[in-house]
């Protein structure tokens, strides 16, 4: 699973969940958990809801349209309201998952506030964040 909370995706996260699926022969599930609290007015809320729902459906089709022709089973998924509660909602309805891969900002996971920095609390699979590697060589 690719997983954020923003409809930016970093391409590291999104190169490795691909190569990590193929290696795995699984398929490869782009979750998206928008958070949104209500505030009590709605008819709002609703269309506030199926608008946030339907643009990042869209975003997450752009990012994985590439991707389509290189064997594996694609699915895209849109959660919204609170992160970790859509997160343990998703994994309770779509079974174990083997790995999670964070596709957000890499800084997030180190920040102590930030729901992701907890997650080992509320899943049982390995949590990866990539990150681009830098190579230094030297000729000598």
């Amino acid at each position: 699973m690719l997983l954020s909370d923003s409809p930016f995706m970093q391409n590291e996260a999104i190169q490795y969940s691909i190569e990590l699926a193929k290696r795995m022969n699984s398929k490869l599930v782009f979750l998206l958990l928008l958070a949104f609290e209500p505030s009590g007015n709605v008819p709002n809320e609703i269309e506030s809801i199926i608008g946030m729902g339907a643009g990042a459906m869209e975003v997450l089709k752009k990012y994985s349209e590439p991707y389509q022709d290189v064997g594996l089973t694609i699915e895209a998924a849109v959660k919204i309201g609170n992160p970790r509660s859509e997160l343990v909602k998703f994994l309770a309805e779509s079974g174990m998952f083997q790995t999670i891969v964070w596709g957000g900002r890499p800084e997030l996971v180190h920040q102590k506030s930030h729901w992701l920095a907890r997650i080992n609390e509320i899943v049982k699979c390995s949590v990866v964040v990539p990150v681009k590697k830098i190579s230094l060589r030297a000729e000598m």
